[in-house]
């Protein structure tokens, strides 16, 4: 006797392709680890189902000739090994291909434009991050079974109905199967429809999320308790409008998918009696395979939103994982020093022409009116961005000729929000150098006029600053900020209104601080200039003229 065995290969490496089409874009998204390890449990996967498809092979032809059920327990106990072996696989693969997953967006995020970071996109990367990945971690075990076993066994089976029933009874189950399949075809493509828009109504919810949580504070004030939840009760409204659609159409869906999973076995059995038979045995071991090949096909109709899933999910993380990263040179340009030159910068809408030379040691104020542009020049300062026109040159190298390691070495910076990380406050500010020793950490907090923080806790550097620092005020946050920056003691440091959270008094002893610090200090402010000293004074005016220096 002959068994589907035979013609497996072909069969499993014709099933690949098909399998990767259902997850339009993975190939070119996925590392490259992560899909050789896809597609060794894709091929785990087919041996299952072939595997399977002999034992059942294998036991109608006991049953039809009387064998006894030696070579059946041996063909049953090979699939059921084969299945477990091939489950854990899947297991152990999708803990890995999660590593992979999330270091590629490592990588990615390491490169990516910072203006690509958007409301819309860090809620996109909070989604990736937190469901996305764990969601693609249930491929290799789950979807992966789902989407070779229901289509290849009854393809198998095929062979061993025609062994126990002769050439016409493959053709006449082969027809009901693919009539079967047909109907679960047209079914999965209108629950696709009703549900395509589901996954983007989920992701409008998640920022509009993002977006309240972020601003709660300023939406109640400004717009009263229930205004300030409109616009998140209508995202979530949209969501549970698509949820409905996609329920109205699964009850359709479902009725189809029972209708042609009975479609085999009941061609069947109407056939034999109709035509009748003398021999029971044969007619029972036919029952038994067209129903085994046919109850693959139920899992199908569930396919049709599974595979819209994983198509939302893969193109939320194709989205993210191919996010726009600057162009980096293999080796960096030779330059000298850490001096400035701006030539022809132009970075729509508001920077247009701005030109200054920024000696080594220079004090630079930016001033300009709200919405100039102040802020974007200072990213494209630290190469945040690339300008649309003109360059930046640092020591006389370009930016755009620097590895990003090189030039993240000559830049501290002081945001404009303060970023304050759960841990320590000696954490917190070791972020600017990693080595660094209790006793810079306190130096850097006596410049920063942190002595009070430092003191009020019998831990001193090392007392909790709470979630996102909530136990230090504004002005205390803004000057961990500013700690954090000269502990790195880059030859060159940007303030975006460092100081706006200050009292005067403070503010005047960090400048006087600032002002005996060598390097070159880059500020914008919005306070009283006299107190900066400045050497450079750059002004910006939008749209008005073009800005000089």
């Amino acid at each position: 006797m002959t068994t589907p065995a035979s013609r497996t290969p072909t069969t499993a490496a014709r099933l690949l392709p098909a399998v990767s089409r259902l997850l339009p874009g993975a190939a070119r998204t996925l590392p490259g680890a992560a899909r050789r390890r896809l597609t060794r449990i894709a091929f785990g996967w087919a041996l299952v189902a072939v595997a399977e498809a002999a034992a059942y092979t294998t036991l109608t032809w006991a049953i039809a000739d009387g064998q006894p059920p030696g070579p059946v327990l041996g063909a049953a106990g090979a699939a059921v090994a084969t299945t477990v072996l091939v489950s854990r696989a899947g297991y152990l693969t999708g803990a890995r291909l999660a590593g992979d997953l999330y270091d590629t967006l490592g990588t990615t995020f390491a490169r990516a434009r910072l203006s690509w970071f958007t409301e819309t996109n860090r809620a996109l990367v909070r989604t990736v991050a937190g469901r996305a990945i764990p969601t693609l971690m249930s491929v290799p075990a789950h979807q992966l079974q789902t989407f070779i076993l229901p289509p290849l066994i009854p393809l198998l089976l095929l062979a061993g109905v025609g062994i126990v029933g002769g050439p016409s009874a493959m053709l006449f189950v082969g027809a009901l199967l693919a009539v079967a399949f047909v109907a679960q075809s047209l079914a999965q493509r209108a629950l696709a429809r009703a549900d395509a828009d589901r996954g983007d109504a989920e992701q409008a919810a998640a920022a509009a999320a993002l977006e309240f949580v972020d601003h709660l504070e300023l939406l109640r004030t400004a717009a009263g308790p229930e205004r300030a939840v409109a616009r998140l009760m209508a995202t979530w409204q949209a969501q549970e409008a698509a949820f409905a659609r996609t329920n109205n159409a699964s009850a359709p869906a479902t009725l189809v998918s029972g209708l042609a999973a009975a479609l085999p076995l009941a061609g069947v059995v109407v056939l034999l009696a109709a035509t009748g038979t003398d021999d029971p045995a044969a007619a029972l071991a036919l029952v038994v395979l067209t129903g085994r090949a046919a109850a693959p096909l139920d899992a199908l109709a569930l396919a049709g939103l599974t595979v819209n899933d994983l198509r939302t999910t893969v193109r939320q993380y194709r989205t993210v994982a191919t996010a726009p990263a600057l162009p980096e040179p293999p080796r960096s340009a030779p330059g000298k020093g850490y001096g400035l030159e701006l030539a022809g910068i132009a970075h729509p809408p508001v920077l247009r022409d701005v030109s200054a030379l920024v000696p080594e040691g220079s004090r630079v104020l930016i001033t300009g009116p709200t919405g100039s542009g102040k802020s974007t020049l200072l990213n494209l300062l630290m190469r945040f961005d690339d300008p649309e026109q003109g360059r930046v040159t640092l020591g006389g190298a370009a930016l755009t000729d620097l590895r990003y390691e090189d030039l993240a070495a000559h830049f501290a910076y002081v945001p404009q929000d303060p970023i304050v990380f759960d841990g320590t406050l000696a954490g917190n500010i070791r972020l600017g150098n990693p080595a660094a020793t209790d006793d810079e950490v306190l130096e850097v907090c006596r410049t920063a006029h942190l002595d009070t923080v430092v003191t009020r806790s019998p831990h001193g550097i090392h007392q909790q600053v709470g979630h996102q620092g909530n136990a230090l005020s504004g002005g205390e946050r803004q000057r961990v900020a500013l700690a954090r920056a000269l502990l790195k003691n880059a030859p060159v440091l940007v303030l975006d209104e460092a100081t706006a959270a200050l009292d005067a008094t403070t503010e005047r002893h960090i400048l006087r601080a600032l002002r005996q610090r060598p390097g070159t200090v880059i500020a914008v402010t919005h306070r009283d200039t006299a107190d900066w000293d400045a050497t450079v004074v750059i002004t910006l005016r939008g749209n008005a003229s073009p800005p000089t220096a």
